[in-house]
């Protein structure tokens, strides 16, 4: 009786895992990966910690990027296109600093880099 509880628990292990995994989409195509970054960048810019961190360093404005993200949804380059009249360069470079370490929650092709442009509106 052991041994079969011991084996269903294993079972229900290894297929969470699987579900968990199966969760985590894969984006094929630009319009899709365009989508599913802002909606996840829509996410962060809400999350309590992130405008936290934006109060605590009196950052305010908007601000346009243009990003780059590589293998594993991790960003690998940022370039600041425009910014408020009311945004400083400070906000620009600690904002830019922050998101970097991003990763995104979804999956690319190996080796493919995708370009989007996004504007953080901190209030």
């Amino acid at each position: 009786m052991k041994t079969n509880l011991k084996i269903l628990l294993v079972f229900a292990i290894l297929l969470t895992g699987a579900e968990l995994s199966a969760q985590r989409p894969f984006v094929e195509t630009s319009d899709e990966f365009a989508e599913l970054a802002t909606k996840n960048l829509d996410e962060l810019v809400q999350d309590e910690k992130f405008l936290k961190g934006m109060e605590k360093e009196e950052i305010h404005g908007s601000y346009t990027y243009q990003i780059t993200v590589g293998d594993k949804g991790k960003i690998t380059h940022m370039r600041s296109l425009e910014r408020s009249e009311d945004a400083s360069i400070h906000g620009q470079n600690t904002l830019n600093d922050l998101v970097r370490h991003h990763k995104f929650d979804f999956k690319i092709p190996k080796g493919n880099l995708y370009n989007f442009q996004y504007t953080f509106i901190i209030p």
